[in-house]
């Protein structure tokens, strides 16, 4: 008899992503932010980056225009993917929250470190009640 030990990816993360901002003007300019860097992404084809060899993962022209105008160093190739990832953003006031499925969410946490905010991540799963106050 053999027993087979396998891996499989089918279960989400539930991750809860919150950003609390000084101002919600911040919060408002990353959601932009955010949603300018998704467009590029996506037109880019940024999600299959990820799984270049490192000499291969490079901005395109357009995305690394847009990075130099919105004044971002921090991000990348790899980060971008995360942006055309499925995920939920919503915005109140100077909050904004993210939820997806995924395990990798250090895009929007660098965006939102950069903008000031003050991080919170957690799995829904483990804190439900805090994901409905999120919510």
């Amino acid at each position: 008899m053999k027993i087979w030990n396998g891996y499989g990816s089918e279960h989400s993360m539930n991750l809860v992503l919150i950003g609390r901002f000084k101002r919600a003007q911040d919060a408002e300019k990353v959601e932009k932010d955010i949603d300018r860097l998704s467009a590029q992404a996506s037109k880019d084809d940024s999600h299959s980056i990820p799984f270049g060899e490192p000499e291969d993962q490079r901005f395109s022209d357009d995305m690394l225009s847009l990075l130099r105008s919105l004044n971002l160093n921090t991000l990348g190739p790899a980060d971008l993917g995360q942006l055309v990832s499925e995920h939920y953003l919503r915005r109140e006031g100077d909050q904004i929250t993210v939820t997806t499925d995924e395990a990798e969410v250090s895009a929007f946490v660098k965006l939102f470190i950069e903008a000031g905010a003050k991080v919170e991540v957690f799995s829904a799963h483990d804190y439900p009640s805090d994901s409905a106050d999120a919510s």
